[in-house]
């Protein structure tokens, strides 16, 4: 089904005559981009974008099959919206309750001539068109070939913020829009901190380093974790600390991707990877959910989390991620993309996971 028509069979399971969208992330689908201003209106005959002088010339070059307002202070929002709620006498509109504040839901309840009705689309952007699959592949490309650039590139005496600007830079020069979140980067002790951002620490031979990152590309996102030895103290990994702390989180990690399949729900998915690292005695070290969707937001739903009793489709594209944080120590925490095909499961990621040095080294 196209967007639309998804949408349009959507209103008549709620019972509703239109929706107006307002949220950047479900209107991005409609307008191409991602923008946080204009509006999209979409009733069961017709389509409606209303943007404002910024953007009108982009709307009209980048959409078809819409019908284009342009707002202006004298002809705002709820002017052009009441029009076609009389046009179409629509009775009932749901409107992004959950994206809009109090005080602006209050203003339309007041303005607009029909009875709002407030919905979240959320759910319909959890399995993803073969068109968003390709984009976050090449989302997850970008991500995959940094991971192996910046893993060659650090060195001993670096800082951590020296790592993260080389890593993002490189990834725009892949054709990253931008990264899909601050870049982490958390080395040594940092590693402890599950959402370490990259500091002025320098990275020290010898020690883990972890890093969290992503690349959005044509307004979808990537995620990536990987953990890494910076090279140049041990000669064999196994005599290094953490070592079974990370092949601990792997066996999680490979536990959980085995899981995927449709029909499945997120929960256990989540106890596949928490009954590993539980067994392994670091139980408490693991203190947040296995991972999340992804697309046009990093962190989207539904979760691989204890409670998510979502069952698992074809098309939804999830993360991966489970990991051990031990404090003053260090932590670790492997991450794939993960999409779930119709008998099973597809990581989108082909850097290896064994736990390769920095450098341009490699263990056997």
């Amino acid at each position: 089904m196209t967007l639309l028509a998804t949408l349009r069979a959507w209103l008549e399971a709620q019972q509703l005559d239109a929706v107006l969208i307002s949220s950047r992330q479900n209107k991005q689908p409609h307008l191409g981009f991602a923008t946080s201003s204009g509006y999209v209106l979409v009733t069961r005959h017709t389509a409606h974008i209303l943007a404002d002088f910024r953007y009108y010339a982009q709307v009209a070059e980048q959409t078809s099959g819409y019908q284009l307002h342009l707002m202006e202070s004298s002809k705002p929002m709820p002017a052009i919206v009441n029009q076609v709620i009389a046009r179409e006498n629509l009775l009932r509109v749901g409107f992004e309750g959950e994206q809009v504040s109090w005080q602006t839901g209050s203003q339309w309840q007041q303005l607009l001539n029909a009875t709002l009705v407030t919905v979240s689309l959320d759910a319909l952007r959890q399995v993803k068109t073969p068109q968003e699959i390709a984009v976050i592949r090449e989302a997850c490309r970008i991500a995959d070939c940094s991971a192996d650039h910046i893993r060659r590139f650090i060195q001993p005496g670096m800082r951590e913020r020296e790592v993260a600007a080389e890593l993002e830079w490189f990834m725009k020069q892949q054709g990253a829009e931008k990264p899909s979140f601050d870049t982490i980067v958390a080395s040594g002790p940092r590693g402890a901190l599950p959402h370490g951002k990259a500091s002025e620490k320098v990275i020290v031979a010898g020690e883990l380093i972890t890093l969290d990152f992503g690349a959005q590309y044509q307004g979808y996102c990537s995620d990536m974790t990987r953990t890494f030895l910076v090279a140049g103290r041990y000669s064999d990994p196994e005599n290094m600390p953490l070592w079974s702390v990370y092949h601990t989180v792997l066996a999680a990690q490979l536990a959980a991707i085995a899981a995927i399949r449709p029909g499945v729900a997120c929960c256990e998915v989540d106890a596949a990877a928490r009954n590993v690292i539980t067994t392994a005695g670091y139980g408490p070290q693991f203190g947040h959910n296995t991972g999340h969707a992804i697309g046009i937001d990093v962190h989207e739903n539904p979760r691989f989390s204890p409670t998510d009793a979502t069952r698992l489709q074809p098309g939804m594209l999830l993360t991966v991620e489970p990991g051990i944080y031990l404090a003053g120590e260090g932590g670790v925490r492997i991450e794939d993309v993960v999409l779930v095909t119709a008998d099973g499961a597809e990581v989108l990621y082909t850097l290896p996971k064994t736990l390769l040095p920095t450098g341009e080294g490699s263990w056997m």
